[in-house]
């Protein structure tokens, strides 16, 4: 394992250490598809982490989670290439509805709890992960451990900054809107 100073160009893998108890799923959070409905390097980055996590046994299913407004979802893309790498048919799990990181939480929430599972390795760019840990949590699972791709540079890393951070206040203001 890496710690946080690791280059930025440095290769996909897991960016905290993970919680040894037994995690009921992987799920990789899906970013923007390229045009015609093809996978980004962010994407494959991501995907290719969680696949390599479930070879090292560290859950039985990997969840792809990402709807989009294209001729094809995140989710299914993502499926596409895990399948790819061999990893079979049977252990791939698909949420297709959501359209931000507040609904990747609440519906994979509701797949995995329609399953009796809410023990969770979080997987997406490492910049997101904080927050994105903080709402799957907020949405009733348990997140034993994260696993961050870097940034493939440092103006990308800084842009992922800036980016987390409107987010944030984004989720403020919905926050306090709904009370």
């Amino acid at each position: 394992m890496r710690n946080s100073a690791s280059p930025p160009s440095a290769p996909a893998e897991a960016s905290a250490p993970l919680n040894h108890e037994a995690a009921d799923a992987i799920v990789v959070l899906g970013c923007q598809l390229v045009s015609g409905g093809r996978p980004s390097e962010r994407l494959r980055r991501r995907v290719s982490l969680g696949v390599g996590l479930y070879r090292d046994g560290a859950a039985p299913l990997l969840l792809m989670s990402g709807g989009g407004a294209g001729p094809a979802t995140e989710a299914s893309v993502m499926r596409d290439l895990a399948r790819e790498a061999g990893v079979p048919e049977m252990a791939v799990l698909l949420e297709t509805e959501s359209r931000n990181t507040f609904e990747n939480a609440a519906y994979t929430a509701r797949v995995l709890r329609g399953m009796g599972k809410t023990r969770i390795l979080l997987v997406s760019d490492r910049m997101h992960l904080p927050r994105a840990a903080r709402l799957f949590r907020r949405a009733g699972l348990e997140v034993l451990g994260v696993a961050g791709v870097p940034a493939s540079s440092l103006r990308r890393a800084f842009g992922a900054v800036l980016y987390e951070v409107a987010s944030h206040m984004r989720g403020l203001f919905r926050r306090r809107a709904k009370t």
